[in-house]
């Protein structure tokens, strides 16, 4: 299978648009944006360190408020969506959204975690650079930790696995700029 010319130019001009978001500000879904501050390693003084401790449940945001529908045709290729599936709502452990798509389907959900648990199950996969503070693929999944929160996202398309790779990269960015500080 090959990774379609259109899709990849698609891609990449949305990771280059939503670099622009960072550096102005603003985006398409309204959420705000924040560019992430270097981590920092905690003292050795036996307390954690705030990229350690795990935000409440409150504090993940509405995964499918931070995304427009304008994005998500974009990311595929201009693919039309046929449903949405949100999350139950805030409070939930897990934030998710689902979008079912002619051809497609992406999904993307976000957990409380720390850096010792989030390689726990995965400590040798390789890791993938730029997007968060530590990511990596497994099983048709990005994982990325930003801090404390977890984000998986998943992308399955019919141009087949180079293509979902480079989908979920792209989406996995605009998360990652739009998580809370």
């Amino acid at each position: 299978m090959r990774v379609r010319p259109l899709a990849v130019a698609a891609v990449t001009a949305l990771i280059a648009a939503v670099a622009g978001c960072q550096a102005t500000g603003g985006n398409q879904a309204g959420a705000s944006v924040d560019i992430p501050s270097p981590s920092v390693p905690a003292a050795t003084s036996g307390q954690p360190s705030a990229s350690d401790t795990s935000p409440t449940a409150a504090a993940l945001p509405d995964v499918c408020a931070m995304i427009s529908r304008t994005e998500v045709t974009t990311l595929t290729d201009g693919k039309p969506i046929l449903s949405v599936d949100p999350d139950p709502g805030p409070g939930s452990p897990v934030r998710y959204c689902q979008w079912q798509l002619s051809g497609a389907r992406l999904g993307v959900q976000l957990a409380s975690t720390t850096p010792t648990q989030f390689r726990q199950d995965h400590p040798t996969e390789p890791a993938i650079g730029g997007l968060g503070d530590d990511a990596f693929f497994y099983s048709n999944h990005l994982f990325v930790r930003k801090r404390a929160v977890q984000i998986d996202v998943y992308a399955s398309t019919v141009e087949g696995p180079a293509n979902d790779r480079l989908v979920a990269k792209a989406l996995a960015a605009i998360v990652v700029a739009r998580l809370p500080q």
